[in-house]
């Protein structure tokens, strides 16, 4: 009996190899090691579109500078944003955060001599809270990497229907699209991000929605 469980334990091993997908593993590997770069910002916010440049060396609170438009026309909550904003902009814009979310058990849907889609449930972030988890299990979300080198080119996810993660909360939309570019040392960075989000909480209707694009690298500040 003992040798039949370590037969089986060792075929089973032995499956799980040939399923593992060498392309995912080289997209978890992408290094993001690399200059820091300033950048040009837009960004889609309600009614308003906004302009500005991101320095991620400055310091904090003053990494954003607005171009336009005027604080006068700002909505209510716009500078608020933008402070968490600042305060997140620390460089980080790679694509290869989104590997990190692809389980080992994605599915191929296509591919073309350059580059792989597949398609999966997207793993949480280790500090996600339990309402977040129970989110993510129902997301079904896409990512195209580049068959050269495993980098992300593209990442979309969507919330297929309505769903309700506890008695007093229900989402009814989330979709998240972004597109990848090349920096100039062949890293892919987030040059577009849309986020969409509606839904109630504690009896209270959320919607929110916004894009934020990468316009330009302007140059290496770290």
């Amino acid at each position: 009996m003992r040798f039949s469980i370590l037969a089986l334990t060792a075929l089973g091993g032995l499956s799980m190899a040939a399923m593992a997908d060498p392309l995912l593993d080289q997209a978890k590997a992408v290094s993001t090691d690399g200059p820091i770069y300033s950048y040009e910002m837009g960004l889609a916010y309600g009614e308003v579109d906004l302009s500005a440049t991101v320095d991620p060396s400055a310091d904090e609170g003053t990494r954003i500078n607005v171009i336009s438009p005027d604080k006068s026309d700002w909505p209510d909550d716009l500078e608020d944003d933008l402070a968490r904003m600042d305060e997140n902009a620390d460089g980080d814009i790679w694509c290869k955060e989104f590997a990190d979310i692809v389980p080992g058990d994605a599915t191929k849907l296509s591919e073309t001599d350059t580059t792989a889609i597949y398609a999966f449930t997207p793993l949480p972030d280790e500090d996600a809270d339990d309402m977040q988890r129970k989110v993510m299990k129902k997301v079904e979300a896409e990512i195209t990497l580049a068959k050269q080198d495993g980098a992300v080119l593209a990442y979309q996810a969507t919330l297929p229907k309505p769903y309700k993660p506890a008695m007093v909360a229900k989402v009814n939309t989330l979709n998240i699209d972004v597109a990848c570019e090349r920096a100039p040392d062949g890293r892919t960075y987030v040059q577009s991000f849309m986020f969409e989000l509606s839904g109630s909480a504690m009896m209270n209707d959320f919607d929110e929605k916004s894009t934020r694009t990468i316009t330009r690298l302007i140059e290496a500040v770290g």
